[in-house]
């Protein structure tokens, strides 16, 4: 990518917050970029916690909500390591995008569900055969969300090729279900907590795709990672000590999530909080692999270590 074009990237992206206690200026920088979510907590805890400066970096987070934003940023290097859902680094890694994840991020879990099929309360919709012919509502088509209905309605005795699709923002699906433009809805935290009082629970989509799953993490172009693997080692032991002190406290690192992320103390108090994963493993990443070979989502499986950094012996 084209210098300029990489710091058109960067300029795109906003600052939310740089490492500033004392003595950080002299250790080594990673620029780092997020969507500010619950998904990508442990980056923001690790920073106010000064986890990262425990483990010797000096990381600040510009935030994005533009998935493809931060790949290209990444690639332009105007950025070092990036989060993102875990489809967006399975496709950029297929098409040949030289990338490699460097940290886990949430998971998605069965014990601890976050992904909802959400009906308006009073909804003659039960099943999955009553959604034949209805439309449904996410935030983004040929993704996640809506393979995974379909897989879903399949899985339960209805036809998914009867389904018709509507593009409409997490934050709208609530008011599309109440006007009548859609029937139905995929929708995820927060959000789905903030239309609980005019929705009811359909089903669980990911399951699907299986039980437990990585659902995001941290990529870096292959060349930094192997340029710098001991800030690549910092920053995954940053983000795992952050991941368990996010999973054990979750009054706490509401307070944090809801400065960066602006979601309401309500919403957090009563949503599903996300789980972090505490390491790269591929067997929670070949599930979100295998399923989107099996639906086209990417061209061909392939195994999940190919995908996961490794430094030189």
């Amino acid at each position: 990518m084209k210098r300029g074009v990489a710091l058109a990237s960067l300029a795109a992206l906003g600052v939310a917050g740089a490492v500033s206690r004392l003595g950080a200026q002299s250790l080594p920088q990673v620029r780092t970029a997020a969507t500010a979510v619950d998904q990508s907590g442990a980056l923001f805890y690790a920073h106010d916690l000064g986890l990262f400066t425990k483990h010797g970096l000096d990381v600040s987070i510009f935030t994005t909500n533009d998935n493809q934003l931060a790949v290209s940023s990444v690639v332009g290097n105007s950025i070092d390591i990036a989060y993102n859902n875990i489809v967006v680094i399975e496709q950029a890694f297929r098409k040949g995008i030289p990338i490699v994840m460097v940290a886990p991020a949430a998971v998605n879990d069965d014990r601890w569900p976050s992904n909802y099929l959400v009906v308006p309360k009073g909804s003659p919709i039960k099943t999955a055969l009553d959604l034949q012919g209805k439309t449904l509502g996410t935030a983004q088509l040929k993704s996640l969300g809506d393979f995974a209905t379909e897989a879903w309605v399949k899985s339960h005795g209805g036809d998914p090729g009867t389904l018709k699709w509507a593009e409409i923002p997490y934050i709208e699906l609530g008011a599309a279900m109440q006007a009548g433009r859609i029937d139905a809805a995929f929708t995820l935290e927060p959000y789905a907590t903030q239309i609980r009082s005019t929705t009811q629970l359909l089903g669980r989509p990911y399951e699907a795709i299986a039980k437990r799953f990585l659902g995001a993490g941290y990529f870096a172009t292959r060349q930094w990672a192997s340029d710098h693997p001991d800030l690549v080692a910092r920053f995954a032991a940053a983000i795992r000590e952050a991941s368990d002190w996010g999973n054990a406290n979750h009054a706490k690192s509401a307070l944090i999530l809801e400065k960066y992320a602006k979601v309401d103390p309500a919403t957090l108090a009563q949503m599903t909080r996300s789980v972090y994963a505490e390491a790269l493993v591929p067997e929670e990443i070949q599930p979100t692999i295998d399923f989107g070979a099996k639906v086209h989502f990417i061209d061909a499986s392939f195994p999940a270590a190919d995908m996961i950094f490794k430094p030189r012996a």
